[in-house]
């Protein structure tokens, strides 16, 4: 049996872009594959899809492109929520407009579903031009089973928290309600911290099969409203602390949330709205009272980042180079002491 493939790309304000991003999808090897894109026009201001219509008219391959609008500008999440819902693949795969595929990339990623059917999710390695080299140490192929060793996993590697470059089932997205928060930014991060709730195995691919693009205009880049960007690490954070994994994680998830909480905090000196500043104070509290209330102090310390004047340590270049170095330090220290926290 042929299995379907359904590729979504949201297209907004990417004229610079997109003609790269669909010629790499074109130039796919699909003949083995049932192969759909579905190009989500977000009420693009450009001529985005213009280059593309023209380029799908033009195009003579077996991949069937599809043509989605929204009457409105509704950001990415809504895009990718709209071409998850009109996907009829049975596995889909995320791509972002201003990025690509790599050269048989879909071919290594599939070839890897083949040879582990049973994975919940496969990961091809990314080049990222931005500091042109690849974003995971990966030599060999890892196939790694089991929920909280899938957890444990994503919770203290530095990977990616991205949707894109990755096949998952869609069945498994939809069945389990796994669509994307709208009208934020870095969407990503609840939607993936969810998604390893419901899965039990990934296949990690050496080889590279992504084209990451930074693009300064994207809507996660830095320039956008502080407002908005504390909101959305707000709206994020609050499903991170209202999702547990297994107690045995229990120090990489704290470090994981506190990743995201400090985020925020470090983002809102710019912001005006005192709603939203009241909401990520409330939460820094609730985890800083939890953390206090678990004994874990190893962890509590390190969470006093979040306060003045400790949080003035990422004024110093030295704090900021080696802050990785000192996450995985704290994180051993802390579990050292999980044997005094066992129920």
């Amino acid at each position: 049996m042929i299995m379907k493939l359904s590729i979504i790309i949201p297209v907004y304000n990417v004229e610079k872009y997109i003609q790269r991003c669909l010629e790499s999808v074109m130039s796919q090897d699909t003949a083995s594959w049932d192969v759909e894109c579905l190009l989500i026009d977000d009420c693009t201001p450009d001529n985005s899809m213009d280059i593309a219509k023209e380029m799908v008219n033009n195009y003579q391959g077996s991949i069937e492109f599809k043509f989605l609008k929204h009457q409105q500008n509704k950001g990415l999440s809504e895009a990718r929520n709209t071409g998850l819902r009109e996907a009829s693949g049975d596995l889909v795969l995320f791509i972002d407009s201003d990025d690509y595929l790599m050269p048989d990339g879909l071919a290594y990623l599939i070839e890897g579903k083949k040879q582990y059917p049973n994975a919940d999710v496969i990961i091809g390695n990314v080049y990222e031009h931005k500091y042109k080299k690849n974003q995971y140490n990966i030599k060999q192929t890892e196939f790694i089973e089991g929920g909280t060793e899938v957890r444990r996993w994503m919770l203290t590697n530095e990977f990616a928290i991205s949707a894109w470059n990755k096949l998952f089932s869609r069945q498994l997205l939809i069945d389990n309600n796994l669509f994307f928060e709208p009208e934020i930014l870095y969407e990503d991060i609840p939607w993936t911290y969810q998604l390893y709730t419901k899965i039990s195995s990934i296949l990690l691919l050496p080889n590279v099969t992504y084209g990451y693009w930074y693009n300064e205009a994207s809507i996660s880049s830095s320039s956008q409203p502080s407002d908005k960007a504390v909101r959305s690490f707000v709206t994020g954070c609050k499903t991170l602390l209202n999702i547990s994994y297994e107690a045995e994680l229990y120090v990489p998830q704290k470090l994981f949330i506190f990743r995201w909480l400090l985020n925020a905090i470090n983002a809102r000196k710019n912001c005006s709205s005192e709603e939203i500043l009241e909401t990520l104070f409330a939460q820094r509290s609730q985890f800083m009272r939890s953390t206090l209330c678990d004994f874990r102090l190893v962890l509590a310390s390190f969470f006093l980042l979040m306060y003045q004047p400790f949080n003035d340590a990422f004024k110093l270049r030295f704090f900021r180079r080696y802050y990785t170095r000192i996450n995985q330090v704290v994180r051993k220290t802390a579990e050292l002491f999980n044997c005094l926290h066992k129920h």
